[in-house]
């Protein structure tokens, strides 16, 4: 259901790939149903200090093609440069970076994952990257808006996008917690807590509670959905994504979902999900208009 205008862009960056071509087009839906611009970076190898240069034919067919989605307007950019540096100076100002999967194969996984938290780690609007349950495969069309939710402020900030998000797409929010017995302290060790499963369930059914009343008292058009589910949060997610429409988590987490974005498991989920990953910074949810970046890292 389209909104009113945003200027601020989708900003997606692009390359050659089938899966970046994906990227684009579901870049494109979403600017079209936010009514926002769609830009579109291509970050080649060179120096940065080096002029822009002219799009080429696949990135202006890339163009028309969002065009056709419903984009307006849509721009594009070839920037030679290093693409982490390059996207997050682009960030500054956008409601959202959409980042394909690119390539095939383990490597093209753990390359959009890199990237991803690295672009993650130096801005402040939320970042998505898009990939199908396989590769090759397109990202699925249908399905709830399944959020991950914490117990931090990036926890709100991730289940109020979340919220915004499912309600602009109309599809339903599915909100998910995962409580286990193992946390990892503050040194990273994992230790096992001492209260019984009874008072763990306990604890994780009043965080999902406290988290989900503000969306609850909103009395959105989308239904919600919540699931209380013992496991590790990256399978419990993991799990959920398999018949979600996007995946959206929070950075700078403690326990629950936001934790996990650290090292190899931020990686596996951002480059392996089975459907899109958006990570939402706690300063970024659907009506802010951040125009900043952060430093630091996407830690726990």
């Amino acid at each position: 259901m389209p909104t009113d205008p945003d200027p601020r862009p989708v900003v997606a960056a692009v390359d050659e790939s089938g899966s970046s071509r994906d990227a684009a087009l579901w870049a494109a839906d979403l600017a079209a149903d936010w009514s926002a611009p769609l830009h579109l970076l291509h970050v080649p190898e060179g120096d940065p200090q080096d002029p822009p240069r002219p799009a080429p034919d696949w990135l202006a067919e890339l163009a028309d093609g969002a065009r056709r989605s419903g984009a307006d307007p849509v721009t594009t950019e070839v920037q030679p440069g290093e693409v982490v540096p390059t996207v997050a100076g682009r960030a500054v100002g956008a409601r959202m970076v959409v980042l394909g999967s690119y390539g095939r194969g383990a490597a093209a996984g753990m390359l959009a994952g890199s990237v991803a938290l690295g672009v993650a780690g130096r801005v402040a609007c939320p970042i998505a990257v898009v990939r199908g349950s396989a590769s090759q495969l397109p990202p699925p069309r249908s399905g709830p808006v399944v959020v991950g939710v914490d117990d931090s402020p990036a926890g709100s900030a991730a289940v109020a996008f979340a919220a915004d998000l499912a309600e602009s797409l109309g599809t339903e929010l599915l909100a998910v917690h995962a409580w286990t017995d193992v946390v990892v302290d503050p040194e990273g060790v994992p230790v096992r807590r001492r209260e019984s499963p009874t008072e763990l369930a306990a604890e994780a059914e009043e965080v999902l509670d406290r988290r989900l009343q503000p969306v609850l008292a909103a009395q959105r058009r989308s239904s919600v959905v919540r699931r209380l589910v013992e496991g590790t949060p990256l399978q419990v997610l993991l799990d959920a994504g398999r018949s979600a429409r996007v995946l959206v988590v929070g950075t700078r987490g403690r326990t629950g979902f936001t934790g996990i974005l650290t090292g190899s498991t931020s990686t596996a989920l951002i480059g392996f999900a089975p459907c899109p990953v958006i990570v939402v910074h706690p300063r970024a949810t659907n009506g802010e208009r951040t125009g900043e970046t952060v430093s630091g890292e996407v830690s726990a």
